[in-house]
């Protein structure tokens, strides 16, 4: 959707419901807008090559209960995404 619609309001909000004690909750994201307890968020940097696919690569080995993914920018992304 378009800047502004609401997207990342819908995705806290729902990640907000989910988070609770014992769930294991990974956000990739450019950038983080919100901070929320309980979740890890990762700010990508393409600079130093924290990608969006080499972050995902990484929090599949970490065995989460739920992983957001702020965007899929590219076919590699979209890939490990649908994992």
């Amino acid at each position: 959707g378009p800047t502004g619609s609401g997207k990342t309001t819908t995705l806290y909000g729902a990640l907000s419901e989910l988070n609770e004690p014992g769930k294991k909750i990974i956000t990739a994201e450019d950038p983080v807008e919100y901070r929320l307890p309980r979740i890890t968020q990762v700010q990508i940097n393409s600079k130093i090559d924290l990608t969006f696919s080499r972050v995902l690569r990484t929090f599949l080995r970490q065995d989460p209960d739920i992983i957001l993914i702020g965007e899929m920018r590219d076919q590699e992304t979209v890939e490990i995404g649908l994992r």
